[in-house]
């Protein structure tokens, strides 16, 4: 499922997140959607903030990254 993704100066991006102790099936769930949401974007990085969940999370695919030339 594609997350909305909040915009700079939305207050979900100052909160701190709490630790992810286990991976539990809602845990799983929620990595796989910011995945979709991520590659939705055409993006290399999202973080549980910006999805509006506060914790310590974040999805990173740079397979498709490339480097700007010089």
């Amino acid at each position: 499922m594609i997350l909305e993704v909040v915009k700079y100066g939305h207050p979900a991006l100052r909160q701190k997140g709490a630790r992810v102790e286990s991976v539990n099936p809602l845990i799983k769930k929620l990595i796989a959607d910011m995945f979709e949401t991520m590659y939705a974007a055409k993006g290399v990085g999202l973080a549980a903030q910006q999805v509006c969940q506060a914790l310590q999370l974040t999805v990173i695919d740079v397979r498709e990254a490339t480097d700007r030339p010089s």
